[in-house]
C-alpha cells in the first residue's frame, strides 16, 4: 500500500508540473525503474560550433563535425550558434537571420573565439588554449574523451507536437547517478537542420549552402536555469512549450537539453541528449 502511494503522489506531482509549465522544478522520489532506469543510456558529447554566414572557413569545420557525427552517431550532438563577432550578420539576399540575442549571450558565456573554424567540445578548456572554443585539429581527439568518461547523470528528454497549432511540449527528467556538488544547470534549445540559404565559402558566397544543427531558440535561460542540489536517483522534473514559427520547419527541427556545471571558468557538460520533433 505504501508503494502505491508514493506511485500515486508521483504521478500527480508530474501532471501538475505537465499541466502548469510553471518554472518551479519537480523532484520525483524513488528514481524509474525497468528498461528506462538511470545509468541505461551512454554518454554523450556535445558540441558547439561557433559559426556565421559570412565566415569563410566554417564550412570547413562544419564538414569535419558531420564526419564525426557520421563516425559517432547519435552519441555526437552537434548546435550550430551563429555568433561569430564580425562574420554573422546575414546578406542582404539571404532568405533567414540566424542571429538570437539568446544565441549570442550563450556564445558570450560559453567563451570568447580568435580564429575559425571553431567549436566547444562540452564546453571544456584544453591546455594551451584558454577558452572552451578549440581549434578544429583538437576536435576528434577530446570528442574520443569525453566519451570515454562515465555517466554521471542521466537525461530523459520527451517532446510531443501538435501540427494543426505548431505546439511543441518537451519534458526533462534530470536523474543523477551519485551525489554531485556545486551548481548545475539545465540547457534546452531547438535546432534546426538542412537549411538553404547564403554562405560565404572560401572566396565565393554560396546561394545555396545547406546550413546544419543551427540554433533556432533557448526555452532555458541563455547561460542554462540553475538546478535544486542533485543527489543520487531523485529525479528532477521541468517542462518547457514553444510555439513553432511557421517558416521553420518541423520534420528538420529537434530539441537538445543538455546539464552543465554552472561555475566560473568551470561550464563543463556532462551529458546531453537530442530528440528529433517528428
Amino acid at each position: 500500500m505504501k508503494s502505491k502511494a508514493i506511485l500515486g503522489w508521483a504521478s500527480l506531482a508530474i501532471l501538475l508540473g505537465l499541466a502548469s509549465c510553471e518554472e518551479n522544478w519537480v523532484i520525483i522520489e524513488p528514481a524509474r525503474s525497468g528498461k528506462d532506469s538511470p545509468g541505461a543510456q551512454k554518454r554523450a558529447v556535445l558540441v558547439e560550433e561557433l559559426t556565421g554566414v559570412r565566415c569563410p572557413n566554417c564550412p570547413e569545420g562544419t564538414a569535419a563535425l558531420s564526419a564525426l557525427q557520421q563516425q559517432h552517431g547519435d552519441r555526437l550532438v552537434i548546435v550550430a550558434i551563429h555568433a561569430a563577432l564580425g562574420y554573422n550578420q546575414p546578406y542582404p539576399q539571404s532568405r533567414y537571420d540566424f542571429r538570437t540575442p539568446k544565441g549570442t549571450e550563450m556564445a558570450n558565456y560559453i567563451g570568447s573565439a580568435f580564429f575559425f573554424p571553431a567549436a566547444a567540445i562540452n564546453r571544456r578548456v584544453v591546455p594551451p588554449e584558454t577558452e572552451p572554443y578549440l581549434p578544429r585539429q583538437l576536435w576528434a581527439g577530446i570528442i574520443a574523451e569525453e566519451l570515454a568518461k562515465p555517466l554521471l547523470v542521466d537525461l530523459d528528454l520527451k517532446s510531443t507536437y501538435e501540427a494543426t497549432s505548431r505546439r511543441l511540449d518537451v519534458q526533462v527528467n534530470i536523474t543523477p547517478l551519485q551525489d554531485l556538488v556545486g551548481e548545475h544547470r539545465l540547457t534546452v534549445v531547438v535546432t534546426q537542420d538542412s537549411i538553404v540559404d547564403y554562405q560565404k565559402v572560401n572566396l565565393v558566397t554560396e546561394p545555396n549552402y545547406l546550413h546544419r544543427h543551427v540554433l533556432r531558440s533557448i526555452l532555458t535561460s541563455a547561460t542554462g536555469d540553475v538546478l535544486p542540489t542533485l543527489q543520487a536517483n531523485k529525479t528532477v522534473e521541468r517542462s518547457f512549450s514553444l510555439s513553432l514559427p511557421a517558416d521553420w520547419v518541423q520534420h528538420h527541427c529537434s530539441v537538445v537539453a543538455f546539464i552543465h556545471r554552472g561555475g566560473t571558468p568551470d561550464k563543463e557538460v556532462l551529458q546531453v541528449v537530442e530528440k528529433h520533433i517528428l
